[in-house]
Order: C-alpha cells, then sequence, then structure tokens
C-alpha cells in the first residue's frame, strides 16, 4: 500500500467515524440537526439563507464568541442546500480553521447586526486546505447518504416502495402540509 492509499483509507475511516457519530434527526431536516448539533456542542448554530448568494461561494462557517453561523444560498434546491449546509458541518465537526477574512458585504449578509471585531473565525471554500476541503465533502456525502437510505427504509415502510415521493422531497422540499382549518 502506498502513502497516498494509506493517507485515503485514513481520510475515509475518520470521515466515515465522524458522519456515523452525527445523530440525525428523523425526518431529516438541516434545523433539527442544527439544533441537535448545538445542544452537542453547547453553543447555538444559526442557519443562514443568503438570497442572490449562489454566484459566491457556496456556504460560509463563521464563528463569534457567542455562537456559529452557516450561511448558505438560499436561491438553490433543497438537496444542493443540503449538502452545502452539510460541508460546513464537516468543517465544524472536524475543527478546521481558516484564514480568510470576510469581505464587507459577505459580513452584512450573514451576520447584520454583529460587527466585524465580534467574528473571530470565518470559513469559506478558499480558506482551507485541499485536505480539509476533501473532509468536510465527505463528511457532507456520508451524513447525506445516511440520512437518503433511512428515508427510503421508512418509505418503503409507509407506501412508498420506491422511494420516489421521498427523492423528490429531498430535491424540491417537503411537500406543504395542510392545514385543516384553512388557515395560512
Amino acid at each position: 500500500m502506498t502513502q497516498a492509499d494509506r493517507r485515503d483509507a485514513e481520510l475515509w475511516r475518520r470521515c466515515r467515524e465522524i458522519a456515523e457519530a452525527l445523530p440525525l434527526p428523523e425526518p431529516f431536516e438541516m434545523p433539527a440537526l442544527a439544533a441537535t448539533l448545538a445542544r452537542m456542542r453547547g453553543r447555538p448554530l444559526e442557519l443562514v439563507p443568503l438570497p442572490g448568494w449562489s454566484r459566491g461561494p457556496c456556504g460560509i462557517l463563521a464563528s463569534t464568541d457567542r455562537a456559529d453561523y452557516i450561511g448558505y444560498p438560499s436561491d438553490t434546491s433543497v438537496l444542493h442546500q443540503q449538502h452545502i449546509l452539510l460541508h460546513e458541518v464537516g468543517h465544524l465537526l472536524c475543527g478546521h480553521t481558516g484564514t480568510t477574512a470576510l469581505g464587507s458585504a459577505a459580513s452584512a449578509a450573514l451576520m447584520p447586526h454583529l460587527s466585524g471585531e465580534l467574528i473571530r473565525r470565518v470559513l469559506g471554500r478558499s480558506a482551507y486546505s485541499d485536505h480539509q476541503e476533501q473532509e468536510a465533502e465527505l463528511i457532507a456525502s456520508l451524513v447525506l447518504q445516511r440520512a437518503r437510505h433511512r428515508a427510503r427504509t421508512a418509505s418503503a415502510a409507509t407506501g412508498d416502495p420506491d422511494g420516489r415521493v421521498t427523492r423528490l422531497g429531498s430535491v424540491f422540499g417537503p411537500a406543504p402540509r395542510s392545514n385543516p382549518a384553512g388557515h395560512e
């Protein structure tokens, strides 16, 4: 086995351990996962939708003394949003640190109520080493795979044996819940 093969095997082992240890909410929804992570870490984790952000970096992880913030583009599919959010969660779980300073426009969009001096860590995709990016990307993929496998199993038990409704929901979001009272 070459040194590169050993590095790859170690990367997969570490990421699989992290992804498998992450408790997944049922149903799998990012706000519920963020609440679980906040409880586990003992500090708030806020998900911040960023309209019009799809032309910028995919996601941003910013930490302050008070909380962690993950910014993500709101103008993309639910599946893409989940992957972006889980990528940033991967950085958080791995303890990655970046060196990128957040520009004023990004800072205003992500945390309009915070001054730049309060932000102690901001991580965007260009701030990490290739190894850190690989870890975060692999963790995101493994967590999504776990969530989708569990959803397929649940779909089969609830009358959606081929998982079509589940797959559509993972791309476009869950079907709107009907309000029996007819109110919004």
